[in-house]
């Protein structure tokens, strides 16, 4: 199928779409309960047509199907109901052409690169397919390469919506509430990240930085020497993925502490380091065993500017406290409340009610969209019918928007929080985030590397055996000075302990070992 009839083929379902939706609407006789069963049939045929349409034609339209699958923010259940069946698999390539783009990256034959290769890929997605291998020493890795020519079906599919979003914008004023301008820069940054396998390696080496003192993540090690923009060779996670519910309780793995340590590290990673893994399905979140978190495939990450991430904490604060004016003046410093929206007739609105609607948080979560129910009286809060009509003619008529930067934010976090949720439907999310905007997680960095700057030597003979990501990290710190010989004894150490201490210790040995290498170093470079 050549790019045209793509993009030709893609417009054409947009265009279908929208005609129904614009008769459904306007059609004279359709009111009331009569239009709202049309409307639920509708959502639900265009939704399977959808799903269908996306399974033949594969690459890019498969991601925008699944980032839709969870906004339940925006969506109506029936569309919610069917893309979530969506799923990011498609035949796999043939073996041959695989090896093929292995051997071109690489430079070299197959045989050189890895001890073993298993012609079975692990996993199929729309951008590209997994197998497992060996390395020369017997190292387990996976093994990530880009289906051939995926590029320009990307382009061609990036194309395809931009102009399907400015066609809705023109139809049905779809910009008056999301910034449309930002939302095509999301999306084109994003995919078109996906598809630079350096790229996704970088961004998983900084999240093993950033998450260094969290003892409760593992992110797999990256083997540059075997990676390429196209090829992607990392250490092999052998965990099932979070929502494999029968297996976690088989393994005695506490769901409770699970859900608390994934939203612990998601609101780490958006208030504290401002960058945050924008695709956290259950297929790149596993655990381990011991109940150990395994975050993969970086392809897609998402960013956050020092000012969010304040006006965030912020908003944590104000919801945890029941705040309604600081609630109202979060939303509208992160730019959800546009210019001229009447912030002081909203804080009147929600202040008697705050206790229900933060305490109702996880019933948004059950399946259907927060926007329908609202506007169909689904939620069900302790609210008179003047009230409730005066809510529903203030989120239509106030220029309430989508900015910039929340595209894959509000996606991580729908898809974050519905994990969590399953795992413990009682889970206290707020209470998850609250030691982020308090400054106890500080506190706590600060006694562990306290503690192991002061019974380091104690630690050194009980460190768990990571030497090759610990070894990496600190290599990293400089090169060629006093820093690089503390590497090495750092990385000597460690493949020499054993395997009883805990994560924990290791991040904490890393951390201190590194500190002091980098004084030393600045000492030496004074002198």
């Amino acid at each position: 199928m050549t790019g045209a009839v793509r993009y030709l083929r893609t417009i054409g379902l947009a265009v279908q779409f929208v005609i129904q939706l614009w008769l459904l609407k306007h059609l004279a006789w359709l009111r009331g309960s009569r239009q709202a069963k049309a409307a639920s049939a509708l959502y639900a045929r265009q939704a399977r047509q959808f799903v269908r349409f996306a399974g033949r034609m594969g690459g890019l339209i498969i991601k925008v199907g699944q980032f839709m699958s969870v906004r339940i923010d925006l969506l109506p259940k029936e569309y919610i109901d069917v893309l979530s069946e969506l799923q990011d698999a498609l035949p796999a390539v043939p073996t041959p052409d695989i090896v093929a783009v292995i051997e071109s990256e690489l430079a070299r034959p197959l045989n050189r690169i890895y001890a073993s290769f298993e012609p079975v890929p692990v996993a199929a997605a729309s951008l590209g397919q997994v197998h497992r291998a060996t390395l020369p020493d017997g190292t387990p890795v996976a093994v990530k390469v880009l289906r051939p020519g995926i590029e320009d079906l990307v382009a061609t599919d990036l194309k395809s919506l931009k102009l399907v979003l400015r066609l809705l914008d023109k139809l049905t004023g779809f910009g008056r509430h999301i910034d449309l301008d930002a939302l095509e820069t999301d999306f084109t940054a994003t995919f078109t990240d996906e598809l630079d396998y350096v790229k996704e390696g970088t961004y998983a080496e900084s999240f093993q930085r950033d998450l260094l003192l969290n003892p409760c993540v593992d992110i797999p090690q990256i083997y540059w020497e075997r990676s390429t923009r196209r090829v992607l060779t990392m250490e092999y996670m052998g965990g099932v993925p979070i929502d494999d519910l029968a297996t976690l309780d088989a393994w005695g793995v506490d769901r409770h502490e699970l859900a608390v340590n994934l939203a612990g590290l998601f609101f780490e990673m958006i208030l504290e380091h401002g960058r945050y893994h924008a695709d956290p399905h259950p297929g790149n979140v596993f655990v381990r065993p011991d109940g150990i978190i395994q975050l993969i495939d970086f392809g897609m990450v998402g960013a956050i500017t020092p000012e969010a991430r304040r006006e965030y904490g912020h908003l944590v604060t104000a919801l945890v406290r029941r705040n309604a004016p600081g609630i109202v003046r979060a939303l509208k410093a992160l730019g959800f409340l546009g210019p001229g929206a009447d912030t002081r007739r909203l804080t009147e609105l929600i202040a008697p009610y705050i206790d229900t609607i933060v305490g109702q948080v996880a019933g948004f979560y059950t399946g259907t969209s927060i926007m329908d129910s609202v506007m169909s009286g689904g939620v069900h809060l302790t609210v008179d019918a003047s009230t409730l009509a005066d809510i529903q003619s203030f989120i239509y008529t106030q220029p309430i928007i989508l900015p910039g930067q929340t595209t894959f934010l509000g996606k991580a976090l729908v898809t974050v929080i519905g994990l969590c949720l399953r795992l413990d439907p009682g889970l206290d999310l707020l209470g998850t985030a609250a030691p982020y905007v308090t400054g106890q997680t500080a506190n706590a960095v600060s006694d562990l590397v306290g503690r192991a700057l002061t019974q380091g030597k104690d630690f050194l003979a009980d460190i768990v055996p990571l030497a090759g990501r610990l070894g990496s990290l600190v290599k990293r710190l400089d090169d060629g000075s006093l820093e690089a010989e503390y590497a090495q004894l750092i990385e000597l150490k460690v493949r020499e302990a054993t395997q009883r201490q805990t994560r924990q210790t290791l991040r904490a040995i890393a951390v201190s070992t590194g500190l002091l290498a980098l004084i030393l170093g600045w000492f030496h470079r004074r002198r």
